[in-house]
C-alpha cells in the first residue's frame, strides 16, 4: 500500500477560456473541479495505474466536504485529519493556445495544536504501508523543518519515502534522507544560485544529496524529459514530441510513478523511463493529474535514456 500526503489539499478549478485578456471580462467556456493539491494529484495518477493508494493529510471546512465528494468520485481511498480551516481553491485558466494561468490561494494557518495531532496522525496512518509519497507546499504556521519531521518517522518506521517540495521545506528535508526526492530544473538552479546551469552542473549538485544519505534524486526537465542521479549511475531520458493539452500536474504524475516504480522494485532505468512516460501522458488530457495507459506505454517505448555515468 503506498499513502499520499497532501498537508495543503485544495479544490481545483480547471478553467478553460479561448479568449482570456487580462483586465476584461472573460466567459469561460468549460470548467472541471477536481480535488487538488499535490499528493491528491499523486494519488489519482497511483489509482489509475491499478495500485493500491490511500491520500491522508489535512482538510476543513466547506471545501474540505467538497475534496471528499470528489475524490469518492473517482473511487479513491482517502483517511483525512479535520482541522478548524477551509481548504483553499485553486484555478488554472487555460487559454486557446494551451497557456496555463494559475491563480494559488496560501492556505489556512493552523496553530501549534493542530501541527502535534497531525504528527501524531501521520505515524498512525503508517500502519501496514510500504511507500509514503509527501507533496506540496504547506498551512501557514508550520515550520520549514515539517518535511524533515514527517520523513524521519516515516524512516523510523523503515517506509520508503518520496519528497517532492521546494526551497527551505525541501533543503530541510533532505537531512531526513528521503528515498527519492524529485525537484524541477528551476528549483535546483534556485538553491544553485545559478541560471542556466548545463546537465554537468545539476548532475554534480544532486551527487551532493546522495552523498547525504538521499538514495535517487530525479531532476524535472519540463518537455526536455528528466535526470536520474544515485549512487549506482547517472541516466537522462527525453520523450518525444507530444501535443500538450494541460502541463498542471504533470510533476505530480512523476511523483506517482516513482512510488508505483518503487514499490514494483524496477531498474533506475526502467523507473526514469516510466517517470517520464506517466508524466508525459499527464499532458495529453484536460483533467489534472488523469492519465491514460494507452498513452503511457506508447510514450514509455519511445522515450530515450541516455547513461552518463
Amino acid at each position: 500500500m503506498i499513502i499520499t500526503v497532501t498537508i495543503n489539499a485544495s479544490v481545483d478549478k480547471y478553467y478553460r477560456v479561448p479568449t482570456y485578456l487580462s483586465g476584461k471580462v472573460n466567459r469561460v467556456d468549460k470548467v472541471i473541479h477536481t480535488a487538488g493539491g499535490k499528493g491528491l494529484n499523486v494519488a489519482r495518477v497511483i489509482h489509475a495505474l491499478g495500485v493500491p493508494v490511500k491520500a491522508v493529510g489535512i482538510i476543513g471546512g466547506h471545501n474540505g466536504n467538497l475534496i471528499c465528494d470528489l475524490l469518492s468520485q473517482e473511487g479513491i481511498d482517502f483517511d483525512f485529519m479535520r482541522a478548524p480551516i477551509e481548504s483553499r481553491s485553486c484555478i488554472n485558466i487555460i487559454d486557446k493556445n494551451g497557456q496555463s494561468t494559475e491563480l494559488l490561494e496560501s492556505g489556512n494557518e493552523v496553530n501549534d495544536e493542530v501541527i502535534s495531532r497531525f504528527l501524531t496522525y501521520f505515524e498512525q496512518m503508517l500502519t501496514g504501508i510500504e511507500i509514503v509519497t509527501l507533496s506540496g507546499s504547506v498551512l501557514k504556521g508550520m515550520p520549514e523543518t515539517i518535511y524533515r519531521q514527517l520523513v524521519s518517522i516515516a524512516k523510523k518506521k523503515h517506509k520508503k519515502v518520496i519528497l517532492d517540495t521546494n526551497g527551505e521545506y525541501l533543503l530541510h528535508g533532505i537531512e531526513g534522507s528521503p528515498t527519492i526526492i524529485k525537484p524541477n530544473r528551476q528549483e535546483i538552479e534556485h538553491i544553485m544560485g545559478v541560471e542556466n546551469a548545463t546537465i554537468e552542473q545539476l548532475v554534480e549538485h544532486c551527487l551532493s544529496y546522495v552523498e547525504m544519505g538521499v538514495e535517487k534524486v530525479l531532476v524535472s526537465l519540463g518537455h526536455e524529459g528528466a535526470l536520474l542521479v544515485s549512487e549506482e549511475g547517472v541516466w537522462k531520458g527525453c520523450p518525444p514530441k507530444l501535443e500538450v493539452v494541460n502541463t498542471v500536474g504533470s510533476g505530480d504524475s512523476m511523483v506517482g510513478a516513482l512510488a508505483v516504480g518503487l514499490q514494483q522494485q524496477i531498474s533506475p532505468e526502467q523507473l526514469l523511463r516510466s517517470a517520464i512516460a506517466v508524466s508525459a501522458a499527464n499532458t495529453l488530457t484536460e483533467k489534472t493529474g488523469e492519465v491514460r495507459k494507452e498513452d503511457i506505454s506508447s510514450i514509455y517505448n519511445r522515450t530515450q535514456v541516455t547513461t552518463l555515468r
